[in-house]
């Protein structure tokens, strides 16, 4: 009995130091895993203030694109080649006498194609010729002389007008002014929100600037009404318009 006793007391302190050290274990892993976990929390840093506006330039083209087509048919390849080359030279020939340079004229397209029918006897595609065309944009800067280019390459044998386009010739310079509107618009902007809200303003970090697509000013333009009006002494009246050229930018500041 005397030996259970002594058995137990001797038991004791061991189990109790072994629960203090199991316990003292568990809370150093706990604090361990805490301070980890405190040490890999990161601060974001604050989102930039950013402002839009966009700016936009109204301009009157200062450049005319026609765009004439000669289309001739014949039964051989040499005929109908040697038909729109007459054409087009005369066309070009005319033009100059209207001072049009020759680097404003050219030649966007040249094609020679064969020309088929459906023979119903044979059930197959018949050859019976051929067609050739010539494209050329013209372009000028005078458009008091837009009519008589038009007219005189009617009356020299183009029995095509594709285009009739008024474009910048200088479209960058445009979008530089638009761009600079824009930018001026952002920057009042962000000073009249800042001024409003109690922001203060630190340094623009960043700048970006987007433009949207320019399309140019179409006419229509009816071939059998400038061959009568160019046959009756008259000419094309032709007015132009005015075109649109946006630009967007967006201004980031750091916020103090």
């Amino acid at each position: 009995m005397e030996c259970k006793i002594m058995e137990k007391n001797f038991l004791r302190p061991i189990i109790i130091i072994l629960v203090i050290y199991l316990v003292l274990t568990g809370i150093l892993k706990y604090a361990s895993g805490l301070t980890w976990s405190l040490r890999s929390v990161t601060i974001p840093k604050e989102e930039p203030f950013q402002v839009s506006a966009q700016g936009e330039v109204y301009l009157k083209p200062d450049t005319a694109e026609i765009t004439l087509g000669v289309f001739k048919e014949g039964k051989t390849v040499t005929e109908v080649q040697k038909a729109v080359n007459e054409a087009n030279n005369k066309i070009i020939e005319e033009l100059k006498k209207l001072n049009v340079k020759e680097e404003k004229i050219k030649t966007v397209q040249y094609s020679i194609n064969p020309r088929y029918e459906w023979d119903r006897n044979t059930s197959r595609n018949r050859l019976t010729g051929y067609q050739a065309e010539i494209s050329l944009i013209v372009r000028t800067n005078d458009f008091e002389k837009l009519n008589e280019i038009i007219d005189q390459a009617t009356l020299a044998g183009a029995n095509q007008i594709n285009s009739l386009s008024f474009v910048l010739e200088d479209e960058d310079k445009a979008k530089a002014q638009a761009r600079d509107i824009a930018i001026e618009k952002a920057q009042e902007k962000a000073k009249e929100i800042a001024a409003v809200s109690g922001l203060n303003l630190g340094k623009l970090i960043n700048v970006s600037i987007s433009d949207t697509d320019y399309y140019p000013i179409t006419r229509s333009y009816s071939l059998d009404i400038a061959k009568e009006e160019a046959m009756m002494g008259g000419g094309a009246q032709i007015a132009t318009g005015e075109t649109k050229i946006t630009v967007n930018a967006v201004l980031s500041y750091e916020i103090k």
